[in-house]
C-alpha cells in the first residue's frame, strides 16, 4: 500500500479494489426441476439461496472485505441487476429478478461492458471519501448458465455476442470471465466466453450428465468463494473445477 496526497494535501493510501460481478441466467430453463430429483427445485431457486449466503461469508474474512466489491446481475430477455456494486463491508440487499424466457447473450454483455464503467467511477469515489486513492483491478465475471445464447424468440448466432464478449475481455477492461455451465449448456458457447489461465486453458466448465441440481449448486457457489478468496490474494483470477463438473478442454466444432 502507497501513499499518495488528496487535492487538500490530506494523506492518502492507495488500494487496489478487485470488482466481481455474479452473473446468472434466469431464463425459463432456469425455473425447471431436474428430471432426476423434482423434489429438489430448481437452479434459481438453489441459486437465489445460495449467492446471498456466499456474499455474506465473503464480507465477514479479515482481509476480501475490504479489497472486494460485488454485484449480482441476472440476465433473461434483459439484464437486471439484483445488487448494485457495493464493497463487501457494505451491506447491500438482493432483489429478486425479473422473470423472463430468454438467454440473451447480446445484451447481458453489452451491458455489462458499459456497467463497468460506471461501477468503477462509483467505486473510486466511494474509496476517495474514505481517503483511499484507488487501483480498479480488471473486473472478474462469473457466468453461470444452463442454455444456448438466445432471446425469447431465436437463437443468437455467435456473431451476434462474440464481439461484446471480446470488447470486455480486450483493454482498457481486461475482464477475466469464468463461464459454469449447468445442465443443457453448450460447451462450445461456454469455451468461447471464457478467458484463460497462464497455462493456456479456460475457465469454462460445464456439468457432467446426472449431475444433481442442488449438489451442483452448492459446489459452483463453494468454489466461486474459494475462487474469489484465493484470487485477491495473487491478483489472478483463478478457479478450480466444481464438484459434479468438468473443465472444457477446447472447441468440438
Amino acid at each position: 500500500m502507497s501513499t499518495n496526497y488528496a487535492p487538500d494535501g490530506a494523506r492518502m493510501s492507495r488500494v487496489r479494489t478487485y470488482l466481481i460481478y455474479l452473473v446468472l441466467d434466469t431464463s425459463e430453463s432456469m425455473r425447471r426441476p431436474s428430471r432426476e430429483a423434482p423434489q429438489h427445485g430448481n437452479a434459481q431457486e438453489h441459486f437465489q439461496r445460495l449467492i446471498p449466503q456466499m456474499i455474506k461469508q465473503l464480507s465477514q474474512h479479515p482481509v476480501i472485505h475490504s479489497q472486494a466489491a460485488v454485484s449480482v446481475v441476472a440476465f433473461n430477455d434483459e439484464p437486471d441487476v439484483l445488487r448494485p456494486m457495493t464493497a463487501l463491508n457494505r451491506s447491500a440487499s438482493i432483489s429478486v429478478p425479473r422473470l423472463g424466457y430468454g438467454t440473451d447473450y447480446a445484451a447481458v454483455l453489452r451491458f455489462l461492458g458499459t456497467q463497468h464503467a460506471s461501477d468503477a467511477r462509483k467505486v473510486k469515489l466511494d474509496r476517495v471519501q474514505e481517503n483511499y486513492a484507488v487501483e480498479v483491478a480488471a473486473p472478474w465475471i462469473f457466468f453461470i448458465t444452463d442454455g444456448r445464447p438466445g432471446n425469447s424468440e431465436r437463437y443468437q448466432e455467435l456473431s451476434e455476442w462474440i464481439g461484446y464478449r471480446d470488447a470486455l475481455v480486450n483493454e482498457p477492461t481486461g475482464a477475466r470471465i469464468v463461464a459454469i455451465g449447468l445442465p443443457g449448456a453448450d460447451g462450445d458457447t461456454l469455451y468461447r466466453l471464457a478467458t484463460g489461465q497462464p497455462t493456456g486453458a479456460r475457465n469454462a466448465f460445464i456439468a457432467e450428465r446426472g449431475s444433481n441440481l442442488r449438489e451442483l449448486s452448492q459446489s459452483v457457489v463453494r468454489a466461486i468463494e474459494a475462487s474469489i478468496s484465493t484470487s485477491t490474494g495473487t491478483g489472478l483470477l483463478t478457479i478450480n473445477t466444481p464438484a459434479g463438473m468438468r473443465r472444457i478442454d477446447g472447441l468440438t466444432s
